[in-house]
């Protein structure tokens, strides 16, 4: 029984790859198709009945052309907080390691650290963009200087944008970052950097701050700092009611009220209540009483980005069209040929029946249009973002 082989990256077919040539939609002539919204059509054949026709005739197995798929990549801006407490010497610094024997390191180096990682498994399969509260321009002075957001990002959303990012934002060992909380105002140019793409990708928002927000706009001092900033809350709503779910990222964030004092921090405010709304607001809730993520330290803000990053990778793999009836997938390989510890799902049996208790795959409509890559499938491919997968054909 013949195998033939196809190499998928997602859900998108590339007709340039097929060598299958393309009836022109409803409503064109050929030659006039839009290249942003490919046609998928059926492998043709002229070849004996099998059992399985399409538009052109009967489909045989020596004439199933394999198609190129290219991959479903999420996009996700990062809505990071690189205000003055994030290095301050009465709350900037934490047990990052939870070991009493070595020693404290700033919130903002934790951060730093944690988005590298994350880059260095994820470039691949989710194009990043990034958004900086305040600017890289704002000063530690008590007033609207402390305050600015550039009206765009740090780093726009790209592939491959991690070194881009790593390189534009501030070092690691930095102790000069400064400014207040506007929260409010980076999470509005991380909904405009994705309400201004042109595809159907998913997008999402991940913000990673440590105290409320402030430096609500229009807001004159000492308001500017000692009232939270309510457009928040009605900013990630209106993110979320667009399509752009926002997970949410408290660092070190106590459940208590703040004092009613002059202190450049919002007044009788419960900083993890406020989250916990955002987190529901955003549409990203988390069971039990804590609906944020609250990383006390560096190793929880590690697990909360890892965690958030494999919800936002899909392991469903789109196929273009439906499987012929007469073939099955025989083999699944997850990863390139050059990469070590390449993952390969080899007969029948590796169709799983369970995908939350087994490694393997599986049909995810009957129409067979679409598998998913259960257990360790799926966390490799989280990891690489490449399968290949071949089939073997019934004849007779």
């Amino acid at each position: 029984m013949p195998w033939r082989r196809q190499r998928h990256r997602g859900s998108q077919l590339d007709p340039g790859t097929t060598g299958i040539e393309l009836p022109p939609p409803t409503g064109t002539t050929a030659g006039t198709t839009e290249p942003d919204e490919p046609t998928t059509v059926a492998p043709t054949s002229t070849g004996p009945d099998t059992g399985t026709t399409t538009e052109d005739g009967p489909l045989v197995c020596d004439e199933f052309v394999p198609m190129e798929i290219e991959p479903v990549i999420p996009r996700v801006v990062l809505v990071l907080d690189k205000s003055g407490s994030m290095i301050s010497e009465e709350s900037g610094f934490w047990d990052h390691d939870a070991d009493p024997n070595t020693p404290d390191i700033t919130r903002w180096m934790s951060l730093h650290s944690v988005v590298e990682s994350i880059f260095a498994g994820l470039d691949n399969v989710i194009n990043f963009g990034a958004v900086l509260f305040p600017s890289l321009t704002a000063t530690g002075s008590y007033g609207p200087a402390a305050c600015p957001v550039d009206p765009d990002p740090l780093v726009p959303i790209g592939p491959q944008s991690g070194a881009a990012i790593l390189a534009a934002l501030p070092p690691a060992d930095t102790m000069t970052i400064a400014g207040g909380t506007p929260a409010a105002a980076g999470i509005k140019v991380a909904l405009d950097e994705l309400a201004s793409l042109q595809d159907d990708e998913p997008k999402f928002i991940i913000l990673v701050t440590d105290g409320a927000a402030n430096c609500k706009e229009g807001t004159v001092t000492p308001e500017l700092f000692n009232a939270y900033d309510d457009n928040l809350p009605m900013v990630v709503a209106q993110a979320a009611a667009m399509g752009f779910p926002t997970y949410v990222i408290g660092i070190d964030i106590e459940d208590v009220f703040s004092p009613t004092v002059v202190d450049g921090n919002p007044d009788n405010t419960n900083t993890y209540e406020k989250l916990n709304e955002l987190a529901e607001l955003g549409g990203t809730a988390r069971p039990g009483d804590e609906k944020f993520y609250n990383a006390l330290n560096q190793t929880e803000l590690q697990a909360a980005l890892n965690s958030i990053t494999q919800q936002v990778v899909s392991c469903e793999i789109k196929l273009g069209e439906p499987v012929p009836k007469m073939f099955y997938i025989q083999r699944v390989e997850v990863g390139s040929d050059d990469d070590a510890g390449q993952q390969v799902y080899e007969g029948q049996d590796t169709q799983v029946a369970n995908c939350d208790d087994e490694a393997g795959w599986k049909y995810t409509t009957p129409d067979r249009d679409a598998i998913i890559l259960c257990g360790d499938a799926c966390e490799y491919y989280k990891e690489t973002g490449v399968v290949q997968i071949e089939y073997g054909c019934f004849i007779g």
